[in-house]
């Protein structure tokens, strides 16, 4: 026989069966059963046990309600659904009644208290591979921003990387799929896991598109999703469908407030796919997993989190329109050239807070007193940030002061309405000023006045009765009251009643007190009452102003990004990019934005390279040895690229940007062991992937191809490869090919638009020293004996491999005769395997070709002589 209130608990629980039910018990919340395992776990707080019936115990642990957040915190970032079942009813006689009045996922979490990221964004995925089609619609709820894409692909293979591509892009908290996903989708399951985000499913039912597509048109409460783009694109619609359904059930009071949705395509952006995002580093270092090195750490300079957020979108959607993009540097420009506004527009900037999320927070209901005191401080800038957009003299920045809303109303009724800094809770009063409203004026001085009198009896009854140390104090439990000391008890009049007892005082009231405690504490119950009132008042009344606030903090957000990317080039001494839809790709000096950064000390100097890229020379390839700078130089092409076409000024000294599509990188050498791929099979994948979607108008950042296998295999694939991308009719993409294949740069004199390009080093002393530069021409050696000094190697493995070099160079075959007497000679921790490959010497090719037959005495003799000088070269 179980108890009744552990009835209650399972009624609730199956309610929201996929939650961890957080159930109030007084000053607890405490969880049962499987969820009290899961609570101590992620938590660390302890598992004890309850009695729940006869004979029956269960698992239980819980935390504190006061404390509430910081554990929600903990649950959220493990990926749990908490579901929270308050005390509804007042404790009293009988079981106390309790409802679940919040339900919060990662993705649907909009309290500022729990959001631990930039942006919190719900992802919803549809797939119908019968068409070859997927839908995503995401949504930051606390933004109230919904926007969906359809993709259409020529294969099921090509439909799961543009899934991937997008997905990675939008970074989401957490993803919706259907319950067939996993089983239909295992490879692009498994780079959902990857992302490290929360994966919820829900049933095919909800995707299906007759019912999605009711969904969607009752949301927006139109007969036709013409309007809105939606139009015959069922799995946008279904991604839609699913994403609404799953608010609906999770956050039920923001869906009304959901009322519009935006369409895009992928196609008006340049797509980065899967591993240029990670190859470049965009918004997180490839080895700490934290935004600390990465590009978006060099250029957010922002001072709003709403400007963060721009950016970020900006820095994962680069532009491909040439006006597009010139719109955007003129405004930087704007700032740039004058660094006195660009200063002071910075300041007042830096006094405005995340605008977007309270207003939004407003439209939902769930405003605190501090968010409307931060939309009021922020409407109090708007005049200053006026004048200095007016002062910046003529240009897109300026533009921006036509279409930037005053709400001058709005910023006055919040100065009349609120006290300057108000309490945090809307329930604690005093959040209103004087003067606002005046029967809650009345109750204030009422109050005033009660506690006034209450501090005159004290001092009073003390020298009445000549008790200094009598006090008159409250407490929450027993009200107002009179304390005596235990030893001036017998000073004590009748009138007074004893209340309470304690070890050394005794606490009583009297008629006159009770009077004012009852004065005082109805008073400040209505005051309370008064404040939420008039508070709720004025959260209507901006509600009716949102889409002029919202509008005014998305373009405050734009305005922060400008100057943030102003002040970047500024500090940085990046350059104004010229972009053209032509060809070329000419840079003067560039620099890797990062390691130049990191290199900024007084005795590093990182040091820049030019690149001269035209149609004649698009495929160029470069040699020279490790830690050298290739991979850096590589990179440095790609980013300076990305960065011109997303808006921001460039680490040059001069560039000329020709638009490209797509950037492509495949850089540096892992594995995914879980997918059971090897490394050489990852590099695979990603070249395939590249050379299957690459245009003309793409840029190619390839290092390294082909040295995951044999020798023999890996040249032959880097050879193919090239041969491919210049040869091929929809590529001669722009590419960048960095390799230690020296072979490779033969191709340069068969292959007209082939160029060569190496690192220089310094040999001329006992040790290498890395120059940086880039030049014309192909690298004689790789150097990597002597790198693998620099590195740390034992001096005996070193001297043994240059003896071993040295003696393979001079047999001059592929695989000489003589490697088997030369590991003969190494004692057996020296070792080689025979894998290397080397150019056929210039004699042994000449012996080869040697016609015997007919040769006289003579010309014998001068063909030998002629072979003893090419075995000396």
């Amino acid at each position: 026989m179980t108890t009744p209130m552990r009835r209650q608990y399972l009624d609730l629980k199956r309610q929201h069966p996929d939650t961890l039910l957080l159930f109030r018990l007084g000053d607890f919340y405490e969880t049962f059963d499987e969820d009290a395992r899961t609570l101590a776990k992620v938590c660390d707080v302890a598992l004890t046990s309850r009695p729940v019936g006869h004979d029956q115990r269960v698992p239980l642990a819980g935390v504190p309600y006061h404390s509430l957040d910081t554990y929600l915190g903990k649950l959220m970032a493990a990926g749990l659904k908490v579901a929270i079942a308050e005390q509804v009813s007042e404790p009293g006689k009988g079981l106390v009644e309790r409802q679940i009045t919040q339900v919060m996922t990662r993705g649907t979490v909009t309290s500022p208290d729990l959001l631990t990221q930039a942006q919190n964004l719900l992802a919803a995925v549809s797939l119908d591979r019968s068409l070859n089609m997927a839908g995503i619609a995401h949504c930051d709820l606390t933004e109230g921003h919904l926007a969906v894409t359809q993709l259409e692909a020529a294969g099921s293979a090509e439909l799961e990387i543009q899934v991937a591509d997008e997905l990675m892009r939008l970074e989401p908290s957490e993803i919706l799929v259907s319950t067939r996903f996993r089983a239909e989708n295992p490879d692009l399951d498994g780079t959902l896991q990857r992302m490290g985000c929360v994966i919820s499913e829900l049933e095919p039912w909800i995707w299906a598109e007759p019912r999605a597509d009711q969904q969607v048109r009752e949301q927006f409460r139109v007969q036709s999703l013409e309007g809105f783009g939606l139009a015959h694109k069922p799995a946008a619609v279904s991604a839609v469908g699913g994403l609404l359904h799953y608010v609906q059930s999770y956050q039920p009071l923001i869906v009304p407030h959901l009322d519009r949705v935006q369409t895009y395509a992928v196609t008006d952006f340049m797509n980065l796919d899967e591993f240029t995002r990670l190859n470049l580093e965009l918004t997180e270092n490839l080895r700490t997993r934290t935004q600390e090195g990465s590009l978006l750490e060099i250029l957010d300079r922002t001072l709003t989190p709403m400007g963060g957020r721009r950016l970020r979108q900006w820095l994962g959607q680069p532009l491909l329109d040439v006006s597009s993009i010139d719109h955007r540097l003129d405004a930087v420009t704007q700032l740039y050239d004058d660094g006195l506004e660009l200063r002071a527009l910075r300041e007042l900037l830096a006094q405005i807070g995340d605008l977007s999320r309270w207003v939004q927070r407003t439209l939902y209901g769930t405003a605190l007193p501090r968010d409307l005191a931060g939309i009021r401080n922020t409407l109090a800038l708007v005049p200053d940030l006026a004048t200095r957009l007016q002062e910046t003299g003529p240009g897109p920045v300026t533009d921006l002061l036509h279409t930037l809303p005053r709400c001058s109303d709005i910023h006055d009724l919040l100065d009349r309405a609120l006290v300057a800094n108000p309490p945090p809770a809307l329930n604690q009063v005093g959040m209103i000023r004087t003067g606002f409203d005046a029967e809650l004026d009345k109750l204030v001085a009422q109050t005033h006045d009660a506690k006034t009198r209450l501090a005159q009896m004290e001092q009073t009854e003390r020298e009445r009765l000549d008790i200094p140390s009598l006090k008159v104090g409250y407490n929450k439990v027993f009200g107002y009251f009179i304390e005596v000391s235990r030893s001036q008890s017998p000073k004590v009049p009748p009138e007074y009643i004893r209340k309470q007892t304690l070890v050394n005082a005794e606490r009583y009231f009297t008629e006159e007190l009770k009077s004012y405690e009852s004065l005082i504490l109805n008073a400040d119950q209505r005051q309370l009452e008064l404040e939420q009132e008039l508070f709720r008042g004025i959260c209507a009344k901006l509600r009716d102003r949102q889409e002029d606030l919202q509008h005014l903090a998305h373009q405050l957000a734009t305005l922060d990004v400008y100057a943030a990317l102003a002040e970047c080039a500024v500090l940085h001494n990046y350059a104004r990019p010229n972009m053209t839809d032509a060809f070329g790709l000419p840079i003067q000096e560039g620099r890797h934005p990062v390691v130049a950064k990191a290199t900024a000390l007084p005795d590093v100097a990182f040091v820049p390279n030019d690149v001269h890229m035209e149609a004649d020379n698009a495929l160029q390839i470069l040699t020279g040895p490790n830690m050298a700078g290739k991979s850096t130089f590589l990179r440095q092409v790609a980013l300076i690229v990305l960065m011109a076409q997303m808006g921001s000024y460039v680490p040059a000294r001069a560039a000329s940007i020709g638009v490209v599509d797509r950037i492509f990188t495949r850089i540096g050498a892992s594995d995914a062991i879980q997918r059971g791929l090897s490394t050489f099979m990852v590099e695979m994948v990603e070249t395939a992937n590249i050379l299957h979607h690459a245009t003309n108008r793409s840029l190619l950042i390839l290092d390294e191809i082909g040295r995951g296998t044999s020798t023999y295999d890996g040249l032959a694939i880097a050879w193919a490869i090239l041969e491919y991308i210049h040869n091929a009719e929809h590529l001669g993409a722009k590419t960048l090919f960095a390799t230690h294949f020296h072979e490779l740069t033969d191709l340069a004199e068969r292959l007209p638009r082939v160029r060569n390009y190496h690192v220089t080093v310094d040999d001329t002393g006992e040790t290498i020293t890395f120059l940086h530069t880039i030049v014309a021409g192909r690298a004689e050696r790789s150097f990597g004996v002597q790198v693998g000094r620099m590195a740390g190697l034992p001096l005996a493995v070193v001297h043994r491999a240059d003896q071993i070099l040295g003696q393979l160079e001079a047999s001059g075959a592929a695989v000489p005769a003589s490697l088997g007497d030369v590991i003969s000679e190494a004692k057996p921790e020296q070792a080689v395997q025979p894998t290397l490959y080397l150019e056929e010497h210039p004699a042994v090719s000449a012996l080869k070709n040697l016609q015997v037959d007919g040769i006289t005495p003579l010309d014998a003799m001068n063909k030998l002589y002629e072979l003893v000088k090419l075995a000396e070269q």
